[in-house]
């Protein structure tokens, strides 16, 4: 045990550990949703000590309720670390905000809850109505601490980062759009003053394998698959590089 601490110690020292310049990148002239900074538990996966390619053992799990993609990823995360939750319980440690979306006289979203507090909406709403939405990366990484599982890193993590975490035996929570290539995102100012960055093909699922060139996807609604790595980045993208890294 000592020696495979100190073994993830090491991994965890060398690579990609430069935050990208902020969560709240940039896409089409518009900054991104996410966190502001990336976390980390420890220094970032060093590529030198890991495999070229690793498949983890993690079953995939389809999401139980229309817009519950992240409880889902992270279920299914959760469940390689050995730590058993369901969806809504792991919801219930993200928060939900129900306060309604409100429109301008042209029918523009001008206010809705703040994805990086809680849960939006209805997990069994409809997004294209705006009667529910998701949540980002924050609430989902106090949702890994209360479900009893590591939090090794959270925020915008660069997709080598995702890959040497998968290398060194860590699923990804990842965000991306689901049409699976970049798209451009809108924005309107939360109940809590916060501008938040969205999508309605917002999207997360859990990342358990890489090989050269392309990574294994567990997508809680169109099923597990492999995506060349550009087209997995793209979507990634969207985000502005937003994951959740979790460990035992």
């Amino acid at each position: 045990m000592i020696l495979r601490s100190l073994l993830v110690i090491f991994l965890l020292a060398i690579t990609a550990w430069a935050p990208q310049e902020d969560a709240i990148s940039r896409a089409g002239g518009a900054p991104l949703a996410g966190e502001s900074s990336s976390y980390w538990a420890h220094a970032p996966l060093a590529p030198s000590v890991l495999p070229s390619a690793r498949v983890l053992q993690v079953a995939w799990h389809h999401q139980e309720h229309r817009l519950s993609c992240e409880a889902a990823a992270l279920r299914m995360a959760l469940s390689f670390v050995g730590v058993s939750a369901d969806e809504l319980a792991l919801m219930r440690f993200m928060g939900y905000d129900t306060r309604p979306a409100l429109f301008d006289a042209k029918g523009r979203l001008v206010r809705w809850g703040d994805p990086n507090q809680a849960y939006v909406g209805n997990p069994d709403g409809v997004i294209q109505r705006f009667t529910g939405y998701g949540v980002y990366s924050g609430p989902v990484a106090r949702a890994v601490v209360a479900a009893g599982a590591g939090l090794i890193a959270s925020g915008s993590i660069s997709p080598q980062a995702v890959y040497n975490a998968v290398l060194a035996g860590h699923p990804v929570v990842a965000w991306i759009s689901n049409t699976y290539h970049r798209v451009p995102l809108s924005s309107y100012v939360a109940y809590d003053g916060r501008r938040v960055y969205y999508t309605l093909t917002e999207h997360a699922v859990t990342i358990v394998g890489v090989r050269p060139g392309a990574v294994l996807i567990n997508d809680p609604w169109f099923g597990p698959a492999w995506h060349s790595k550009a087209q997995f980045e793209s979507a990634y993208a969207t985000f502005g590089n937003m994951a959740v890294v979790v460990g035992p």
